[in-house]
């Protein structure tokens, strides 16, 4: 409700008359038989929820939850009197405050419509009850509009509350795709890997979270959903970015003698070994250029190469284009195949840094596999997220999983 507070200002010590105390007076004799039924505890909820969602001081909304705690339950009644005699002194006692303070308060609660006051011909507050509870006469503050008003306000409080939910999950999700930019950049600067493609990737989610904060100051849930649907771009920018700058033959994503094979991660452990994957005591001997994949729960070992894994997995085969494929190619190949799987960028980036680039490729190949034969329940991409979580545990065997391909492959010849 809008109204004009046009009040009479002269000095008569009366209580200023507004439109919309009007307004709520003519409501009050009026029986609306489909007006909403309220409890006390309701009512306790609706006046919780009012802080911030109305032009109410904090301070006020605390003495309208104290008024609201000295009425009986059956006051809420639709046919009772719901009006409350405390003195001002017992309500600024209650709360360690002046009595001015409480006096200015309970003007605020007036002028907002939240109460009214029944005045008896001295002005003095007092009321009695009679055997059953009943208000049988009462003046002092009526809190009939909170019954009233009671749909109105509680839409304000929910407003508020939804708002405040947006404003918590939208930050969640701001740093989550803030760290999937982190963990890009960090591997770009352990591969040496500059240009200005990498820059606009921070710059992106800067842009987004500086968007989303000053929406939220404002209190512009548009403006700050408008923010966040921005948010999924950032991370397909993020995987455009490493799929053509980062896996490519020149930068040697494999790790092969030229550089060491690097994982990212938030917090480095101390006791992590740089190897180079064809070092060795004999430089007299090569080794073949098998993949480096996390450690297996089963103990399981397999040596496996880029060839290994163009016979295990038929269905990804078509990805990989040259005749003796090497790492690069299988990278480069899983980087291709994840898009097609809908395999989400932030997802992908979260398997490098867990399983390594070896890892990550062949972890979307196998879910390709399973996926050709009807074996996923979901989604490839909520399959593949969950090989990424068991590996976060400790849990997943890449080992194991290799060694069952190859073992159908050598039956099926």
């Amino acid at each position: 409700m809008n109204y004009t507070q046009t009040a009479f200002t002269g000095r008569t010590g009366a209580r200023p008359i507004t439109a919309l105390t009007r307004e709520l007076t003519r409501r009050m004799k009026v029986v609306d038989e489909s007006a909403v039924q309220i409890s006390k505890q309701d009512a306790r909820r609706v006046v919780k929820a009012l802080k911030g969602a109305i032009a109410v001081s904090n301070g006020a909304i605390e003495t309208l939850m104290d008024l609201v705690q000295l009425t009986w339950e059956a006051d809420w009644a639709a046919d009772r009197p719901l009006v409350v005699w405390p003195s001002n002194q017992h309500l600024a006692d209650e709360v360690r405050k002046t009595v001015a303070c409480i006096k200015a308060r309970l003007r605020e609660l007036r002028a907002a419509g939240l109460i009214l006051a029944r005045d008896s011909a001295s002005g003095r507050r007092s009321g009695f009850r009679n055997r059953d509870g009943v208000i049988v006469e009462a003046y002092g503050l009526d809190l009939s509009p909170i019954r009233l008003r009671y749909a109105e306000l509680k839409e304000a409080g929910d407003r508020l509350n939804a708002l405040y939910a947006l404003f918590k999950s939208g930050k969640k999700e701001i740093a989550r795709v803030r760290r999937i930019v982190g963990q890009a950049l960090a591997q770009a600067a352990d591969l040496s890997l500059t240009g200005p493609h990498w820059m606009a990737l921070q710059d992106a989610i800067d842009e987004i979270a500086f968007a989303a904060a000053q929406a939220r100051t404002m209190g512009d849930r548009e403006g700050y959903q408008a923010a966040l649907d921005r948010l999924p771009g950032v991370e397909d920018l993020v995987g455009e970015t490493i799929d053509r700058f980062m896996f490519t033959e020149e930068n040697n994503p494999s790790g092969s003698s030229v550089s060491p094979d690097i994982h990212i991660q938030t917090i480095p452990s101390e006791n992590t070994v740089h190897a180079k994957r064809e070092c060795s005591s004999d430089p007299e001997v090569s080794l073949p250029d098998q993949a480096v994949l996390p450690p297996s729960p089963s103990q399981s070992s397999l040596k496996v190469r880029p060839c290994d894994l163009a016979e295990m997995f038929p269905t990804t085969s078509m990805y990989l284009t040259e005749a003796r494929p090497r790492w690069p190619d299988v990278h480069n190949a899983a980087a291709r195949l994840r898009h097609d799987l809908g395999i989400r960028s932030g997802t992908w980036v979260d398997a490098i840094d867990t399983l390594g680039r070896d890892g990550a490729a062949v972890a979307v190949m196998i879910t390709a596999e399973r996926e050709a034969r009807n074996e996923i329940r979901l989604t490839a991409g909520a399959y593949y997220a969950g090989m990424v979580a068991r590996a976060k545990r400790g849990e997943l065997d890449l080992q194991k999983s290799l060694w069952g391909f190859r073992t159908e492959r050598m039956a099926a010849h």
